[in-house]
């Protein structure tokens, strides 16, 4: 599989170093992933995106901090917090993107 196309549950997988593709394992790392967004939508950030690099990285913090990934599980919450502010502060991952008028399918005209 081809770097670009790794799923966001692939790229977690590999970052924590599990090669087992059980489905309760593979349940644990969604249920991880999907814990994350929740946090960040929480705390304001409303751009997620799975191809950005620093959404990718910021899961990739919490998935190793819930992980007890290198039993530095304290460090990499503190590091995923502090990412997750500055994505929260950041004008490009805070705004909702715009919906203009003209992207609708409503028939206003009546037509």
């Amino acid at each position: 599989m081809a770097a670009d196309t790794t799923t966001l549950t692939e790229k977690m997988r590999a970052a924590l170093r599990i090669s087992s593709t059980s489905e309760k394992i593979t349940e644990e790392i969604n249920d991880c992933i999907a814990a994350c967004k929740a946090d960040m939508k929480n705390d304001g950030v409303k751009v997620i995106k799975e191809t950005d690099g620093l959404i990718i990285r910021a899961i990739t913090l919490y998935c190793k901090a819930e992980f007890g990934f290198n039993n530095a599980a304290e460090q990499f919450r503190k590091l995923y917090d502090a990412l997750k502010m500055r994505l929260s502060l950041s004008a490009e991952y805070n705004t909702a993107p715009q919906v203009s008028e003209t992207d609708t399918n409503s028939t206003e005209s009546g037509v």
